[in-house]
C-alpha cells in the first residue's frame, strides 16, 4: 500500500510515523515543499525574541532520521501541485523545476494553515514578512538585524499575532496591531 502525506510538519510526520510504527510493510511518502520538517512551528515567536538563538533548535527530529531509521521516503523541497483523486495521483514539482508524480492508495493532506496577505499596494514589498514555516522564521530574523528594525505591524490578532508582538517588544521593537475594523496599539 501507497501511502501519501502532503506536508512535514508536526502533523504530517507524526502520522508518518505512526503509519510506519503500525504497519513496517506500507510504503509512507511525505512531500514537504520547504527543507524542514518535524520542528515546533508555535515556538518560532518565542525563537525570534532571542537573537541570537538558531531557528534550528525548534527542529524536533532531523529528515534523515526519519529517512534512515523510520524508513519514510521523505522528499523535502516538493511541491504537490495537483491532486488527481480519479487517477489517484499527486502532480507537483522539486525546488529544481523537475516535476514528479506519484501513485496513492491513501492520502493525507497535512500542510496547516496558510497567512493571509491582504491584496492591497505595498504588500510585495521588502520588510512584508509572514510567519508560516521556519524560513519565514529565518528571513525576520535575519531582517530584523540588517535592518535594525525599530517599529513593525502587525496584521492580524490570533495567537501567532499575538507572540510575535510579545517577541518583538522584548527586542525592543515598537509594535502596533491591526485587525480589520479593529486597531490596537499598545
Amino acid at each position: 500500500m501507497n501511502f501519501l502525506i502532503i506536508g512535514g510538519d508536526a502533523a504530517g510526520m507524526s502520522a508518518a510515523s505512526r503509519a510506519k510504527r503500525n504497519m513496517p510493510e506500507m510504503n509512507v511518502t511525505v512531500f514537504e515543499k520547504t527543507r524542514d520538517v518535524s520542528y515546533s512551528a508555535c515556538g518560532m515567536p518565542y525563537n525570534i525574541a532571542v537573537p541570537g538563538k538558531a531557528i534550528e533548535d525548534l527542529v524536533v527530529r532531523q529528515a534523515d532520521v526519519f529517512r534512515k531509521k523510520q524508513g519514510i521516503n521523505l522528499l523535502t523541497g516538493h511541491e504537490v501541485e495537483f491532486i488527481d483523486p480519479a487517477r489517484k495521483r499527486v502532480l507537483g514539482v522539486t525546488n529544481e523545476g523537475q516535476k514528479f508524480e506519484y501513485p496513492y492508495d491513501k492520502l493525507l493532506i497535512a500542510t496547516g494553515g496558510s497567512p493571509i496577505v491582504p491584496n492591497l499596494p505595498g504588500f510585495h514589498l521588502p520588510g512584508v514578512l509572514t510567519l508560516k514555516n521556519l524560513d519565514h522564521g529565518r528571513k525576520i530574523k535575519a531582517y530584523i538585524d540588517e535592518h535594525k528594525v525599530k517599529k513593525a505591524v502587525i496584521i492580524g490578532m490570533g495567537y501567532i499575532g499575538l507572540e510575535m508582538c510579545e517577541a518583538l517588544s522584548v527586542r525592543s521593537i515598537e509594535v502596533a496591531m491591526v485587525k480589520p475594523n479593529l486597531t490596537f496599539i499598545p
